[in-house]
Protein backbone atom coordinates (compact mmCIF):
# COMPACT_ATOMS: atom_id res chain seq x y z
CA UNK A 1 0.00 0.00 0.00
CA UNK A 2 2.98 2.30 0.60
CA UNK A 3 3.75 2.62 -3.11
CA UNK A 4 0.12 3.48 -3.92
CA UNK A 5 0.05 6.14 -1.20
CA UNK A 6 3.38 7.62 -2.32
CA UNK A 7 2.17 7.80 -5.92
CA UNK A 8 -1.06 9.52 -4.92
CA UNK A 9 0.87 11.97 -2.75
CA UNK A 10 3.00 12.91 -5.75
CA UNK A 11 -0.12 13.58 -7.80
CA UNK A 12 -1.64 15.57 -4.94
CA UNK A 13 1.47 17.74 -4.73
CA UNK A 14 1.74 18.30 -8.48
CA UNK A 15 -1.94 18.83 -9.28
CA UNK A 16 -3.49 22.11 -8.16
CA UNK A 17 -7.13 21.09 -7.81
CA UNK A 18 -8.32 24.65 -7.32
CA UNK A 19 -7.16 25.41 -10.86
CA UNK A 20 -7.29 22.00 -12.53
CA UNK A 21 -10.69 20.70 -11.39
CA UNK A 22 -13.01 21.91 -14.14
CA UNK A 23 -16.33 20.18 -13.58
CA UNK A 24 -18.64 23.18 -13.69
CA UNK A 25 -22.41 23.17 -13.22
CA UNK A 26 -25.46 25.39 -13.59
CA UNK A 27 -28.08 25.88 -10.86
CA UNK A 28 -30.79 27.58 -12.88
CA UNK A 29 -33.46 25.72 -10.93
CA UNK A 30 -35.96 26.44 -8.16
CA UNK A 31 -34.59 23.50 -6.14
CA UNK A 32 -32.15 25.96 -4.55
CA UNK A 33 -33.12 29.22 -2.90
CA UNK A 34 -31.62 32.52 -3.99
CA UNK A 35 -29.58 32.56 -0.80
CA UNK A 36 -28.20 29.07 -1.54
CA UNK A 37 -27.35 30.09 -5.10
CA UNK A 38 -25.54 33.17 -3.84
CA UNK A 39 -23.55 31.06 -1.37
CA UNK A 40 -22.54 28.66 -4.12
CA UNK A 41 -21.38 31.27 -6.58
CA UNK A 42 -19.50 33.44 -4.15
CA UNK A 43 -16.82 30.73 -4.36
CA UNK A 44 -14.24 31.95 -6.82
CA UNK A 45 -13.29 28.60 -8.38
CA UNK A 46 -15.10 25.53 -9.64
CA UNK A 47 -13.39 23.21 -7.18
CA UNK A 48 -14.58 25.18 -4.13
CA UNK A 49 -18.04 25.54 -5.67
CA UNK A 50 -18.40 21.76 -5.98
CA UNK A 51 -17.30 21.25 -2.39
CA UNK A 52 -19.80 23.84 -1.18
CA UNK A 53 -22.52 22.13 -3.23
CA UNK A 54 -21.81 18.79 -1.53
CA UNK A 55 -22.04 20.30 1.93
CA UNK A 56 -25.15 22.29 1.01
CA UNK A 57 -26.99 19.21 -0.27
CA UNK A 58 -25.85 17.15 2.72
CA UNK A 59 -27.43 19.75 5.02
CA UNK A 60 -30.51 20.11 2.82
CA UNK A 61 -31.33 16.38 2.67
CA UNK A 62 -30.38 15.40 6.24
CA UNK A 63 -29.58 11.89 4.96
CA UNK A 64 -32.89 11.41 3.15
CA UNK A 65 -33.08 9.89 -0.33
CA UNK A 66 -36.69 10.97 -0.77
CA UNK A 67 -36.18 14.44 -2.28
CA UNK A 68 -37.02 13.28 -5.78
CA UNK A 69 -36.47 16.50 -7.73
CA UNK A 70 -33.09 17.01 -6.06
CA UNK A 71 -32.02 13.40 -6.71
CA UNK A 72 -32.72 13.74 -10.42
CA UNK A 73 -31.14 17.18 -10.59
CA UNK A 74 -27.93 15.63 -9.23
CA UNK A 75 -28.01 12.86 -11.84
CA UNK A 76 -29.40 14.69 -14.88
CA UNK A 77 -28.16 18.27 -14.49
CA UNK A 78 -25.07 18.15 -12.30
CA UNK A 79 -24.05 14.69 -13.51
CA UNK A 80 -25.09 15.22 -17.12
CA UNK A 81 -26.65 11.74 -17.37
CA UNK A 82 -29.80 12.35 -19.40
CA UNK A 83 -30.60 8.67 -19.91
CA UNK A 84 -31.57 8.19 -16.25
CA UNK A 85 -35.04 9.66 -16.67
CA UNK A 86 -37.36 10.68 -13.86
CA UNK A 87 -39.86 7.84 -14.03
CA UNK A 88 -41.34 5.19 -11.75
CA UNK A 89 -38.70 2.62 -12.59
CA UNK A 90 -35.82 4.92 -11.71
CA UNK A 91 -37.60 6.24 -8.63
CA UNK A 92 -37.73 2.65 -7.46
CA UNK A 93 -34.04 2.18 -8.31
CA UNK A 94 -33.03 5.08 -6.05
CA UNK A 95 -35.21 3.75 -3.24
CA UNK A 96 -33.77 0.25 -3.64
CA UNK A 97 -30.25 1.70 -3.76
CA UNK A 98 -30.73 3.57 -0.48
CA UNK A 99 -32.02 0.38 1.18
CA UNK A 100 -29.09 -1.66 -0.14
CA UNK A 101 -26.61 0.96 1.10
CA UNK A 102 -27.85 0.28 4.62
CA UNK A 103 -27.08 -3.42 4.11
CA UNK A 104 -23.69 -2.82 2.42
CA UNK A 105 -24.60 -5.07 -0.48
CA UNK A 106 -25.75 -4.16 -3.99
CA UNK A 107 -27.59 -6.34 -6.47
CA UNK A 108 -26.30 -6.67 -10.03
CA UNK A 109 -29.22 -4.59 -11.32
CA UNK A 110 -28.43 -1.75 -8.90
CA UNK A 111 -24.72 -1.86 -9.72
CA UNK A 112 -25.50 -1.62 -13.45
CA UNK A 113 -26.38 2.08 -12.88
CA UNK A 114 -23.84 2.81 -10.15
CA UNK A 115 -22.42 5.81 -12.04
CA UNK A 116 -25.80 7.51 -11.71
CA UNK A 117 -26.77 6.26 -8.27
CA UNK A 118 -23.44 6.93 -6.60
CA UNK A 119 -23.72 10.59 -7.56
CA UNK A 120 -26.78 10.80 -5.33
CA UNK A 121 -25.17 9.05 -2.35
CA UNK A 122 -22.00 11.13 -2.71
CA UNK A 123 -24.03 14.30 -2.16
CA UNK A 124 -26.46 13.06 0.47
CA UNK A 125 -23.79 11.28 2.54
CA UNK A 126 -20.45 12.75 1.39
CA UNK A 127 -18.65 11.59 4.53
CA UNK A 128 -19.38 7.95 3.70
CA UNK A 129 -19.80 7.64 -0.07
CA UNK A 130 -18.02 8.89 -3.19
CA UNK A 131 -18.82 8.84 -6.88
CA UNK A 132 -18.10 5.56 -8.66
CA UNK A 133 -17.72 6.52 -12.29
CA UNK A 134 -15.53 5.46 -15.20
CA UNK A 135 -12.87 8.14 -14.75
CA UNK A 136 -12.14 7.55 -11.07
CA UNK A 137 -12.25 3.77 -11.46
CA UNK A 138 -9.98 3.91 -14.51
CA UNK A 139 -7.48 5.93 -12.48
CA UNK A 140 -7.54 3.77 -9.35
CA UNK A 141 -7.34 0.52 -11.34
CA UNK A 142 -4.28 1.77 -13.23
CA UNK A 143 -2.64 2.79 -9.96
CA UNK A 144 -3.42 -0.59 -8.38
CA UNK A 145 -1.94 -2.35 -11.40
CA UNK A 146 1.25 -0.28 -11.43
CA UNK A 147 1.90 -0.04 -7.68
CA UNK A 148 0.76 -3.59 -6.80
CA UNK A 149 -0.59 -3.00 -3.26
CA UNK A 150 -1.04 -6.21 -1.28
CA UNK A 151 -4.62 -7.32 -0.65
CA UNK A 152 -6.35 -5.05 -3.15
CA UNK A 153 -8.39 -6.30 -6.07
CA UNK A 154 -9.50 -4.31 -9.08
CA UNK A 155 -12.83 -2.50 -9.29
CA UNK A 156 -15.30 -3.40 -12.05
CA UNK A 157 -15.52 -0.60 -14.59
CA UNK A 158 -18.86 1.14 -15.10
CA UNK A 159 -19.86 2.27 -18.58
CA UNK A 160 -18.05 5.47 -19.54
CA UNK A 161 -18.52 8.34 -21.98
CA UNK A 162 -14.91 9.50 -22.20
CA UNK A 163 -13.60 8.50 -25.64
CA UNK A 164 -9.95 8.13 -24.64
CA UNK A 165 -10.79 5.85 -21.74
CA UNK A 166 -13.19 3.80 -23.85
CA UNK A 167 -10.66 3.39 -26.68
CA UNK A 168 -7.97 2.14 -24.29
CA UNK A 169 -9.99 -0.39 -22.33
CA UNK A 170 -8.42 -0.82 -18.89
CA UNK A 171 -10.14 -4.18 -18.36
CA UNK A 172 -8.27 -5.69 -21.31
CA UNK A 173 -4.97 -4.28 -20.08
CA UNK A 174 -5.60 -5.70 -16.59
CA UNK A 175 -6.48 -9.15 -17.94
CA UNK A 176 -3.38 -9.21 -20.18
CA UNK A 177 -1.24 -8.18 -17.20
CA UNK A 178 -2.74 -10.99 -15.12
CA UNK A 179 -3.06 -13.51 -17.94
CA UNK A 180 -2.21 -16.54 -15.79
CA UNK A 181 -4.80 -15.56 -13.18
CA UNK A 182 -7.36 -14.98 -15.93
CA UNK A 183 -6.67 -18.38 -17.50
CA UNK A 184 -6.92 -20.06 -14.09
CA UNK A 185 -10.29 -18.41 -13.42
CA UNK A 186 -9.00 -16.47 -10.41
CA UNK A 187 -11.04 -13.50 -9.19
CA UNK A 188 -8.96 -10.35 -9.53
CA UNK A 189 -11.95 -7.96 -9.48
CA UNK A 190 -14.26 -7.25 -6.57
CA UNK A 191 -17.75 -8.67 -6.97
CA UNK A 192 -20.43 -6.19 -7.98
CA UNK A 193 -22.18 -6.71 -4.65
CA UNK A 194 -19.32 -5.22 -2.62
CA UNK A 195 -17.24 -3.21 -5.11
CA UNK A 196 -18.85 0.15 -4.30
CA UNK A 197 -18.39 -0.27 -0.57
CA UNK A 198 -14.80 -1.47 -0.94
CA UNK A 199 -14.06 1.55 -3.12
CA UNK A 200 -15.61 4.04 -0.68
CA UNK A 201 -13.70 2.53 2.25
CA UNK A 202 -10.45 2.61 0.28
CA UNK A 203 -10.91 6.25 -0.67
CA UNK A 204 -11.81 7.21 2.91
CA UNK A 205 -8.70 5.48 4.23
CA UNK A 206 -6.30 6.74 1.57
CA UNK A 207 -7.51 10.34 1.59
CA UNK A 208 -6.48 10.91 5.21
CA UNK A 209 -2.92 9.83 4.49
CA UNK A 210 -2.57 11.33 1.02
CA UNK A 211 -3.78 14.75 2.22
CA UNK A 212 -2.15 14.33 5.64
CA UNK A 213 -5.38 15.31 7.39
CA UNK A 214 -7.52 13.01 9.53
CA UNK A 215 -10.55 15.26 9.02
CA UNK A 216 -10.34 15.44 5.22
CA UNK A 217 -13.47 14.51 3.30
CA UNK A 218 -13.11 11.50 0.96
CA UNK A 219 -14.36 13.48 -2.02
CA UNK A 220 -11.05 15.37 -2.16
CA UNK A 221 -9.27 12.21 -3.28
CA UNK A 222 -12.15 11.25 -5.57
CA UNK A 223 -11.87 14.66 -7.25
CA UNK A 224 -8.11 14.20 -7.61
CA UNK A 225 -8.60 10.82 -9.32
CA UNK A 226 -11.24 12.35 -11.59
CA UNK A 227 -8.87 15.15 -12.57
CA UNK A 228 -5.84 12.99 -13.40
CA UNK A 229 -7.72 10.16 -15.15
CA UNK A 230 -7.62 11.32 -18.75
CA UNK A 231 -4.53 13.47 -18.34
CA UNK A 232 -1.70 12.14 -16.15
CA UNK A 233 -3.02 8.57 -15.94
CA UNK A 234 -3.80 8.35 -19.66
CA UNK A 235 -0.38 9.72 -20.62
CA UNK A 236 1.32 7.26 -18.27
CA UNK A 237 -0.70 4.39 -19.71
CA UNK A 238 0.29 5.31 -23.28
CA UNK A 239 3.93 5.63 -22.28
CA UNK A 240 4.18 2.38 -20.34
CA UNK A 241 1.88 0.03 -22.24
CA UNK A 242 3.24 -2.09 -25.10
CA UNK A 243 1.53 -4.86 -27.03
CA UNK A 244 3.34 -7.61 -28.87
CA UNK A 245 1.43 -10.10 -31.02
CA UNK A 246 3.28 -13.26 -31.94
CA UNK A 247 2.29 -14.26 -35.47
CA UNK A 248 4.34 -17.47 -35.62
Amino acid sequence: MTSLIDTLKKYKQSVDLENRFDYNFDIDTNIFSDQEKNELFKNENIFSRNIRLKELIKTKTKGSYKLTDLNFWIINKWGGIQTFKQNENNLKKIETFSNQLAKSKLTKDTFSTISSLSKVSSFIEPDNYVIYDSRVIYAINWLIMTTKPTGLKYFPMPTGRNKKLVDFDINTIIHLTHLESYQNGEEIFYKHSVAYFEFCELIKTLSKTVFDDQTIKPYYLEMLLFTIADNEIFRELIKRTTVEIKLN
